[in-house]
């Protein structure tokens, strides 16, 4: 499609890097305009943004470097490398950032649910733009070659894409159109999930990396090993995230139906 956005003088600039920053700073304003003053403060989103940042540039590196069990520099230095943010696994980031976000919270003295229940619907319309715009343009997360009409050719991406010429399914947009998707549905229903915190970052996992997982199997660009089931690691990752979404949202409502029990 469209890998490189613009050329000033020897400056690229790469369509997959300006979406992501401009992405990141729409959802900031987003967020900012319509938060919950009673529970975050507008430093707080500005720190929360760095974190995302850090998250994407460094920490999802970091968490696959722990998984590696190679330790040495020059591993250090290739997981690290902006050059990879295009490969980079989203359960990975997504940890990443969770861990971070654990810890500000801890620091902060913010209740760690509720902010990720005012959170969760902006982060997934963040990876819907950035899958939708990013990640169609630059031709990485692309999918298998399909006869199917809707099977897209992409020119030349810099080895992040599929050969050239060859039609393959826009697992690109399959991702980022049902993330659009879902983050309007947990807008919409995060009005009537304050009282359950949690719940609604149980729903939000669970569409997400529901997505992920049955999106994988179209994926061409994912060639980890094959564990059990036939399973990638990261589709194992997503399941395993899909289970705890599931079950943080079913704890959340079930506190949530015993108290207003008790208050009856």
């Amino acid at each position: 499609m469209h890998p490189i956005l613009a050329h000033f003088g020897e400056i690229t600039v790469h369509t997959y890097g300006f979406v992501m920053m401009a992405a990141l700073f729409f959802i900031y304003f987003l967020a900012r305009a319509h938060r919950d003053e009673t529970l975050l403060e507008p430093s707080h989103l500005g720190d929360i943004s760095f974190l995302v940042v850090f998250s994407i540039w460094f920490g999802g590196g970091l968490i696959l470097l722990l998984l590696s069990g190679e330790y040495s520099l020059a591993n250090l230095r290739a997981h690290l490398n902006p050059a990879r943010l295009e490969s980079l696994s989203t359960v990975a980031v997504t940890t990443a950032f969770f861990l971070l976000l654990a810890g500000y919270c801890h620091w902060k003295k913010l209740p760690f649910w509720r902010v990720m229940d005012f959170l969760i619907p902006y982060f997934v319309l963040g990876y819907g733009l950035q899958r939708t715009f990013g990640c169609f343009s630059a031709g990485c997360c692309h999918g298998t070659p399909t006869t199917l009409p809707w099977g897209v050719t992409f020119g030349e991406t810099f080895g992040i894409g599929p050969p050239a010429g060859i039609p393959v399914h826009p697992t690109q947009l399959y991702m980022g159109l049902a993330a659009l998707a879902s983050s309007r549905w947990l807008l919409t229903i995060q009005p009537r999930s304050k009282e359950m915190p949690g719940a609604l970052t149980g729903l939000g996992t669970v569409a997400l990396f529901g997505v992920y997982f049955m999106v994988s199997f179209w994926r061409g660009d994912l060639k980890g090993e094959r564990l059990a089931a036939g399973l990638t690691s990261n589709q194992w990752f997503a399941l395993l995230l899909i289970l705890l979404g599931a079950m943080l949202w079913s704890v959340a409502v079930w506190r949530d139906r015993r108290q207003k029990r008790g208050r009856d």
